[in-house]
């Protein structure tokens, strides 16, 4: 009888232990021209914003692209509530790129003594329009739709940013071009790479039952956004 027991617990505890997972890394290049990205003009609030501010639309360092949303399509995101900030320093959004869980929490700080306005964009249509007035003024907004938000400010019209509103796990390449996806389960999946100005690339990819799976994407300055 004992021993019926101990099998009967131990098949339980094989029930219920954690599936393995593994990460999807990898690296983002550039080939060819990398282009000379001209500051952009401010306009206005000099005092708080500067004489210009850069212009980060295409980050090119050592052949390595950075603000790429590399996202493993069909993969389970984590579960939990998540909260990304976006934050406006010196008239820039901060990060510039981003991703998000659909059902996180978009967290808009104003570190600026300016009056800024939030302007979200989901294609044509309105997500959120905050008005910040107050320095360290915090405003929560939820992103309960998947695609990509383009944010601007209605004062100062060279400030945007993007937030991709994903359902499975992604990342963003830092100045190196590296990315690093967690926790993702055994299987062969798609992985797709966006950028703002050149556009989006797909590779299949398989995650083994140990260890980790490699892809890299390489763009160029012949590569086309929408």
């Amino acid at each position: 009888m004992r021993l019926l027991e101990s099998a009967a617990i131990a098949v339980v505890l094989c029930a219920s232990a954690p599936g393995r997972a593994g990460d999807v890394k990898g690296t983002v290049t550039f080939t060819g021209t990398a282009p000379v990205q001209k500051p952009l003009a401010v306009n206005r609030d000099g005092a708080a914003c500067g004489q210009s501010v850069p212009d980060e639309s295409i980050e090119v360092a050592n052949g390595r692209l950075a603000n790429v949303v590399v996202t493993v399509l069909g993969a389970p995101a984590k579960p939990g509530t998540t909260t990304v900030v976006l934050d406006q320093k010196k008239c820039r959004y901060r990060p510039h790129v981003q991703a998000a869980q659909v059902g996180s929490a978009l967290e808009i700080v104003n570190s600026d003594p300016v009056l800024h306005n939030v302007h979200g964009y989901m294609g044509p249509a309105t997500s959120f329009n905050v008005a910040m007035p107050v320095k360290d003024q915090r405003e929560a907004r939820k992103l309960d739709k998947p695609g990509l938000v383009r944010v601007r400010c209605d004062v100062h019209d060279w400030m945007g940013a993007f937030v991709l509103v994903v359902e499975g796990p992604a990342a963003v390449t830092g100045a190196d071009g590296t990315f690093r996806i967690q926790g993702v389960p055994p299987g062969t999946y798609t992985v797709k790479a966006w950028h703002e100005k050149l556009g989006e690339q797909t590779a299949r990819v398989t995650v083994p039952a140990s260890g980790d799976a490699a892809v890299s994407f390489g763009f160029s300055d012949k590569s086309g956004g929408p």
